[in-house]
């Protein structure tokens, strides 16, 4: 290979991307339009045609795994123009880049270059220590609560001391007060949080003159990909290393900007020319992933948004297979139909990996799990885990259990501390041994104890057992109630009982994915309530046995699943055939989009990057009812699917008629 070979087969849009390499460069990547090869190949075109020294070159990416295959894309293509390895460019993500720095400047912070890094979870302890110091009732305000406002501060550049005039609120108050505490105990621990390896070395380039001039020197050529996803801290890293010398080049596509919600900015992208003088701008629109058809439909979603550079991807590809759009009964019709046709694209050749199920929100795949499961079909799900997996399904079920099974030791030891009851191993310990006193199980005797008040069987341990009164009361009373009672009736038991939710509840966007977990669990429970009546409870536990079976044998081992996730975790891949399950007003749109034009073009471009992962053919599905807790609610199909071309659609249903929706 020579130099030449750089441009070789490079469009000429990617072909410009390349060759620029003086002063601010704004790349629009449309979806499958080959921006992980511009990228590498730009790197490898400064190093062999303009003889930039790889060490003066930084390039950024956000996840490990994107740097990593970065990384190994441009040595392979370096060593194939014969180029020494010696040197390299640095290659990380904002967070490993911004460790480097503060680890060589540490002492500049106060700090020495062996601090540590603390995850959550240490982060969270520092926070709980700090709020029981102040008689705060950790049960009311989380730590994982104040962490997520710190996070979020430090995401924003905005110090301890300025908290307070950014954010309002009873959480916030008190936030205010932890903040400067916890970076005190924080720096006197030598340690930073993850927030810190951005928030500190930015900090560190903006007050510190000769640190600066010292990585400008060093970085004058940066190169940040995935630009449409940064957050204040990042924008501001990125101007504040490229404000000497200018050269600057920044990938991304603000259609593609779906992750608003965790304090990304698209308008960082789309003001980029107004960050910087005489930017020249590219855009790669021709698509070499998918059909005509495809490109079509995500190209009338996406122009319904205000808020976006103009561009329009397009593709050489053939038109492809129509888009088939199924109007479903409800979620279980929707799954069938899904599973048959897998099943028939199975038939004709087509390899399980080669297929994947997008959905908006974590909970929607248990219907898909389940149909799958009674099928056969292997599946694996990407960036998460299976639905009875979630440890907030696990908790509840293990509640389930004890109620039907006092000897079930494994659930009892499960939820006895969770939420926490402050029963911690050697509390454990020493009720599992003053059951053994007793002669039964740990659930037995905490039933035994509170229905006979430490009378006759347990009399003599009353005093041993005089220390769990609450715990007793809890789980005795919550056996007694299951008895004769419904699968949902138990579920909103235990719920308000034990206050499982509000214990997790800090806000947060997880804390709402686990509420919809709970939600659909109870839809289920519904479901069998109404068929089962008092024998509920009984026939669920034995048919999550039966799943739990299925899942163990569904691990066969050979690689071959089908893809299940959610649109998010779906940004990057590629797949022959995607199915877009869910597609309904209040789902996709999400409810939560519905007040706020900003949060519903979000959900326009996630709707977007779905339809652009479909290289051969797409399903959209959706029902016109859902089975919730309450019973049947009847569902609108989504204003996207109003928004492709009828010509490029085949329209069918579960019933004999089809609804003119569209």
């Amino acid at each position: 290979m020579n130099r030449t070979d750089i441009l070789k087969g490079l469009n000429p849009q990617q072909k410009k991307a390349v060759m620029c390499t003086k002063g601010p460069l704004l790349v629009f990547a449309g979806a499958g339009s080959g921006k992980t090869r511009v990228i590498t190949n730009r790197i490898a075109y400064l190093i062999m045609e303009e003889n930039i020294n790889p060490l003066n070159i930084l390039a950024v990416t956000f996840t490990k795994k994107a740097a990593g295959e970065m990384q190994e894309r441009v040595e392979t293509l370096l060593r194939e123009l014969n180029y020494n390895l010696s040197s390299l460019p640095t290659i990380g993500t904002f967070h490993s880049i911004g460790a480097m720095i503060l680890r060589q400047n540490a002492k500049e912070l106060g700090f020495t270059n062996n601090f540590s890094i603390y995850d959550s979870e240490d982060s969270e302890n520092i926070i709980k220590e700090l709020l029981l110091e102040r008689d705060i009732d950790i049960k009311e305000i989380r730590p994982t609560s104040i962490a997520y406002y710190i996070s979020s501060a430090k995401n924003e550049m905005i110090s301890p001391e300025n908290f307070k005039s950014h954010y309002g609120g009873f959480i916030e108050d008190i936030t205010a007060e932890i903040y400067p505490e916890y970076q005190k105990q924080l720096k006197a621990q030598n340690s930073m949080d993850f927030g810190d390896l951005l928030y500190l070395t930015v900090k560190l380039l903006d007050e510190n003159k000769d640190v600066r001039k010292k990585y400008q020197e060093k970085f004058k050529y940066l190169l940040i990909d995935e630009y449409q996803d940064t957050n204040f801290a990042q924008y501001k890293f990125a101007r504040l290393l490229s404000e000497k010398h200018q050269n600057i080049c920044v990938v991304g596509d603000d259609d593609q900007g779906i992750y608003g919600w965790r304090g990304a900015n698209i308008k960082n992208i789309q003001s980029f020319e107004n960050d910087f003088k005489e930017v020249t701008v590219v855009k790669l629109e021709q698509n070499y992933r998918s059909t005509k058809n495809v490109i079509k439909a995500a190209v009338q979603v996406i122009e319904q948004n205000n808020s976006r550079v103009e561009k329009v991807l397009w593709t050489d590809n053939n038109d492809g297979e129509t888009i088939t759009i199924y109007q479903a009964s409800d979620q279980e019709n929707e799954a069938e139909y899904v599973v048959e046709q897998i099943r028939n694209q199975r038939q004709l050749g087509v390899s399980l990996k080669d297929i994947a199920v997008l959905y908006r929100t974590n909970y929607q795949s248990r219907a898909i799990e389940e149909a799958f499961l009674k099928a056969g079909l292997p599946y694996k799900l990407v960036g998460g885990f299976r639905f009875y997996e979630r440890k907030e399904i696990k908790d509840i079920i293990s509640y389930l259990r004890f109620c039907f099974n006092l000897k079930d030791e494994l659930s009892i030891d499960r939820i006895i501390n969770t939420p926490s009851r402050k029963i911690g191993l050697k509390s454990l310990a020493h009720l599992h041994e003053v059951a053994k006193k007793a002669g039964c199980t740990l659930g037995e005797l905490l039933v035994s104890a509170y229905k006979e008040s430490l009378l006759d069987k347990v009399s003599e341990l009353g005093d041993e057992l005089s220390g769990y009164t609450k715990v007793i009361n809890l789980f005795g009373k919550m056996y007694l109630f299951a008895k004769d009672k419904t699968l949902l009736d138990l579920i909103d038991y235990i719920l308000k009982e034990t206050k499982y939710v509000e214990w997790f509840d800090d806000k947060t966007e997880q804390s709402e994915m686990k509420k919809e977990n709970i939600g659909e669990l109870k839809s289920v429970a519904h479901t069998y309530s109404e068929k089962y009546g008092k024998k509920s409870l009984e026939m669920f536990l034995n048919e999550i046995n039966l799943i739990e079976q299925e899942q163990e044998k569904n691990q066969d081992g050979s690689g071959n699943y089908v893809n299940l996730m959610t649109l998010h975790s779906s940004k990057g891949l590629e797949f022959d055939y995607v199915f877009m399950i869910g597609m309904e007003e209040g789902l996709l749109p999400h409810s939560r989009s519905f007040m706020e034009e900003d949060e519903m073009e979000e959900e326009r471009r996630l709707c977007y990057v779905g339809i652009t992962r479909a290289k051969q053919k797409l399903f959209m599905t959706f029902a016109q009812r859902r089975q919730t807790r309450e019973g049947y609610t009847s569902q609108i199909p989504s204003r996207f699917l109003g928004e492709i071309p009828q010509e490029i659609c085949d329209y069918y249903s579960n019933t004999d008629y089809y609804a003119d929706s569209y």
